[in-house]
């Protein structure tokens, strides 16, 4: 649709009923000499976890959460400039009402120091017809033009947010410019294709997109790049019998750090799946919030902490730190290198505190800060401070856009805000605490013990977000603190639980971890008490998040670019199996003993014998080689083929097995050099730390 768009244009205005016809079919809007296309994209629903949500307070929404409307959508709309200069949105009018007016600010409510204001439609002037229709059109929470300002024959992005599906079969929508106003019908409710997640090679020249159809048996026939045709030098993995297609893109030059693409997968029925992302690329990244604390001159602290978080395995360092010691050895010359190093970045949540971060960090829990907005029916308070976070997010790309920005949603308006929060920024973060939520149920809400007996929230909360997020990617933050209310404490989460939780997480297509939280409370103090103490549990627990990170980092590489997809699967009773594609050359395997159970004491499993795996490899992929990643490395694994199917012989599986499935000859050898390389002497200590620890009595 992209390419040779202008003489397309004429065409279209020559033979209007063939346009009409063309956007009945595709579900995208027609395109113009500016808006080249537009649609309406649905929340995902999961009400196989709808359980999950029961419990939400009733003074968040007003009314019996079970009640209440759920769900809605978004609208986007992708503009090309066939200007000389140029092109800035200076509105957006959704049903005949402007946006600019509707979404109002109000200086109630200020979020992190003052940068950001509480946004809200029922904080604007509008006439009460104005309300009904915009509420009607399903109620706008923000919107946003990436880039603000489209250079000439730059292509940009327009996203509006709704609360709710629009009550119409049809969003009339109008974008304002300097000189002219285009009008748009978009329909709402058809089913259409979807951009699974987009990610980027090191070097930024190749691509690793995932494109989804709502009908099986319909392939991709091209793809294309900012309206260019680059299907030459493109892989598409075609399966007939799959939803999801892999599509690997080989560019002749690199994008540049930061810079907004929008790629179009075309399908052989005329669909097109589009999306819009900023080309960003780095290693998997393994992170802790908190430090080891000290005070502002103790450097040596500092020094120390970037040492253990490299033993540990550890090479982000998570925005809240909690240790004057670590913050000040950061900020030094001497800190910077030695970070530089080590490979270790940091989230920051302000530009001076380092030049070169990871991220900056947009806000904590802004869902959690919507329910103190004043002046709005509690059922229309989350999301805010999404409009504030959008300008916050542009005033630091304008500083320094070869950095992504992270946000983190927690659990206020559940499911509701993991929806609305889910694009505002480049990378996007839940905290789905498992831990938490156990110790909820023994200090108050004992009825939710059945939902909790395994740490399945995690593996939910990570399906919804990344639907939400997607293209982009997915960070999940999971629990290593102990609960503390006063004199009543809970537990540390169980080696096991952990282990079983970093699996969930990948299932669900998380390619970022972290975990929450390092520093330690007073013995009679509420809220969470970190890792840094010298509780036996705790240090299990460290020990395991190093090990961890040492298989998770090692199969980095190929979890960085993958994405879940439902292959055809079965397994050994009691086994839980999830597949990523990673590439159209390999699969990655992750299995969980699922026979197991967790409670106020601890977490129980029982083995799996003889355990096996068989699946229906995808056609374009042809398998030559399967190995497992674990904490010693790469490892053989039994296996045979039959036709279609690969069969893998597990034998005993504990808790957990990584297996690869790959027509790469190098892989293994390249993963187990990477491996050798960084993590081998730090799982070596590990574990035998771990054997002396249980040796005592």
């Amino acid at each position: 649709m992209f390419q040779g768009e202008e003489k397309m244009i004429k065409a279209c205005i020559s033979i209007p009923l063939a346009v009409l016809f063309l956007c009945l079919m595709t579900g995208v809007a027609a395109p113009n000499s500016v808006v080249i296309a537009s649609y309406y994209r649905a929340d995902e629903p999961f009400p196989e976890f709808s359980y999950f949500w029961q419990d939400s307070k009733l003074s968040e929404w007003g009314t019996e959460a079970t009640n209440r409307e759920t769900l809605g959508g978004s609208i986007h709309v992708f503009l090309r400039n066939p200007d000389t200069y140029p092109l800035e949105v200076q509105d957006v009018f959704l049903q005949g009402v402007s946006l600019k007016q509707a979404i109002a600010f109000s200086t109630a409510r200020k979020f992190k120091r003052s940068k950001i204001q509480a946004a809200n439609i029922h904080f604007s002037n509008l006439p009460k017809t104005d309300m009904d229709t915009i509420i009607a059109a399903g109620e706008p929470i923000w919107w946003r033009v990436e880039p603000s300002r489209i250079e000439p024959k730059g292509l940009g992005e327009i996203t509006v947010r709704l609360r709710r599906t629009p009550k119409e079969k049809n969003i009339d929508l109008a974008i304002k410019f300097a000189k002219t106003t285009v009008p748009l019908s978009i329909p709402v409710g058809q089913e259409r294709p979807r951009v699974e997640s987009i990610t980027f090679s090191p070097d930024l020249k190749q691509i690793f997109l995932y494109a989804s159809h709502p009908r099986q048996g319909i392939t991709p026939a091209r793809v294309l790049l900012d309206g260019t045709d680059i299907s030459s030098g493109t892989i598409i993995g075609k399966d007939s019998r799959l939803r999801l297609f892999p599509i690997v893109c080989s560019l002749k030059s690199p994008l540049a750090v930061g810079s907004f693409h929008i790629f179009n997968v075309q399908f052989k029925d005329g669909s097109s799946a589009i999306a819009g992302i900023r080309a960003y690329a780095d290693e998997l990244r393994y992170g802790m919030w908190g430090a080891r604390p000290g005070k502002e001159t103790e450097l040596e602290v500092g020094r120390a902490w970037l040492q253990e978080m490299t033993a540990h395995n550890i090479n982000l360092q998570m925005e809240m730190l909690g240790s004057a010691a670590v913050a000040q050895f950061m900020k030094s010359e001497e800190g910077r290198q030695m970070m530089h190093r080590l490979g270790i970045k940091r989230v920051v949540g302000e530009p001076e505190k380092d030049p070169s971060p990871h991220s900056y960090y947009l806000a904590d829990e802004p869902d959690a800060a919507d329910s103190r907005v004043p002046d709005v029916p509690s059922q229309a308070k989350v999301g805010s401070l999404a409009q504030g976070l959008v300008q916050w997010a542009e005033q630091l790309r304008q500083t320094n856009p070869s950095v992504p920005t992270m946000v983190n949603v927690d659990m206020t308006y559940k499911p509701d805000n993991w929806y609305i929060y889910g694009q505002v920024a480049d990378i996007y973060a839940a905290d789905p605490y498992y831990q938490t939520r156990l110790a909820e149920v023994y200090f108050s809400k004992p009825h939710l013990f059945p939902c909790y007996t395994k740490a399945t929230f995690v593996y939910a909360v990570g399906r919804i977000c990344r639907s939400a997020c997607a293209p982009k990617p997915l960070h999940l933050i999971l629990n290593c603190t102990r609960r503390q209310d006063k004199d009543r404490k809970f537990r540390f989460a169980t080696p096991a639980e952990k282990r079983i939780e970093v699996f969930y997480a990948l299932g669900a297509g998380a390619k970022q971890l972290s975990y929450w939280w390092f520093v330690p409370l007073p013995p009679n103090a509420e809220g969470s008490a970190g890792l840094a103490t010298d509780d036996p549990d705790a240090q299990a627990l460290w020990r395991e998040i190093g090990i961890l990170g040492a298989e998770v980092r090692t199969a980095g590489p190929l979890i960085i670019r993958s994405c879940p997809a439902d292959l055809n699967v079965s397994c050994s009773k009691y086994l839980w199996v999830r597949t990523l594609l990673s590439g159209t050359d390999s699969i990655l395997v992750l299995c969980v003993n699922d026979d197991y159970a967790c409670d106020r004491l601890g977490s129980v499993y029982k083995p799996i014998e003889n355990a096996e795996v068989s699946l229906t490899v995808p056609s374009w992929l042809k398998p030559r080689y399967v190995f497992e990643i674990n904490a010693r490395g790469i490892q053989e694994v039994k296996w045979d083929q039959s036709q279609e199917s690969v069969t893998l012989h597990l034998g005993t599986v504990d808790l957990t097995r990584l297996v690869v499935i790959t027509s790469d000859p190098t892989l293994a050898e390249r993963l187990q050099d990477l491996y050798n390389q960084r993590f081998k002497a730090n799982v070596e200590t590990l574990l035998s730390e771990q054997t002396q620890a249980h040796a005592k009595p």
